[in-house]
């Protein structure tokens, strides 16, 4: 009798443990720079763990300006806040930089991703754009 009692304990307490994960929050919006929607790039969440948030770094592929958690490989975020770091391109494909030439340096900003589903429009500042420093890109 106690071990079916242990069992029971044991499975209820697995349950109710894997229920306990958060849900995956979904973030989509709008890219833009100078006015104008960003022709390609990227937008990397790095989880700030100095406010509690541990995880994966996610990337968000932003294309026209458009970007969609969802329609990641791995569609989500872990709700919390976030280092951001966002590059933009010209999206004309040339040897080496897979996305085109860089058309503002890498911006970075903090952000919170909040529960449930959210639009954002994240504006890089024209300064970001000046003496642009040329990376090559992974995605060749």
């Amino acid at each position: 009798m106690n071990r079916k009692l242990l069992s029971f304990a044991v499975t209820l307490s697995a349950l109710v443990g894997c229920s306990s994960q958060p849900k995956l929050a979904q973030l989509s919006g709008k890219l833009t720079f100078k006015g104008q929607p960003v022709p390609a790039g990227w937008i990397a969440f790095t989880p700030d763990v100095a406010a509690g948030n541990l995880g994966q770094i996610k990337v968000l592929q932003v294309k026209d300006g458009i970007f969609d958690s969802s329609k990641e490989s791995e569609p989500g975020l872990k709700p919390g806040k976030y280092n951001l770091r966002i590059a933009g391109f010209d999206g004309i494909k040339i040897p080496l930089f897979g996305q085109g030439k860089q058309i503002f340096n890498a911006y970075t900003e903090d952000f919170e991703v909040p529960e449930g589903t959210t639009t954002k429009e994240f504006i890089v500042p024209p300064s970001a754009g000046e003496n642009v420093r040329i990376e090559k890109t992974a995605d060749t």
